[in-house]
């Protein structure tokens, strides 16, 4: 999926530049020309933002307890993604261990989870 997002981003770069496919520009050069980043990094950090705002909100409101919630018990059905939001995040934060309460403990610090978020934004993770 990341990659359709930024093959979708860098195509629309090279229309808007009037760069063809056949002229073999790689996509570093595309995003130096547009002072841009790939559009994925946005895409994470919009997502760490606003996962930030949901855990500074009281612990009782829903969208605050279901932010980060896994089923303790049973499977995904067939077709399901494969992974919950909190693996996902886990997996954006580049540490499978990290606990939801320590999640919550990183983005009471506004600064300092906005900066996290950042950093982690920008990391590649493949």
């Amino acid at each position: 999926m990341e990659n359709k997002i930024n093959s979708f981003a860098t195509s629309c770069y090279r229309i808007m530049l009037s760069i063809k496919r056949i002229d073999r520009v790689p996509n570093s050069t595309i995003y130096d020309m547009t002072k841009t980043k790939p559009l994925i990094q946005h895409v994470r950090l919009r997502q760490l933002n606003f996962l930030g705002h949901v855990l500074r909100m009281p612990e009782d409101e829903p969208v605050s307890l279901y932010a980060l919630y896994v089923s303790p018990h049973g499977r995904r059905r067939l077709g399901r993604q494969p992974t919950s939001y909190l693996q996902y995040v886990q997996w954006l934060m580049g540490d499978g261990q990290i606990t939801p309460r320590q999640l919550r403990q990183l983005a009471a610090d506004r600064r300092n989870w906005r900066r996290l978020a950042v950093a982690y934004a920008a990391a590649e993770r493949w």
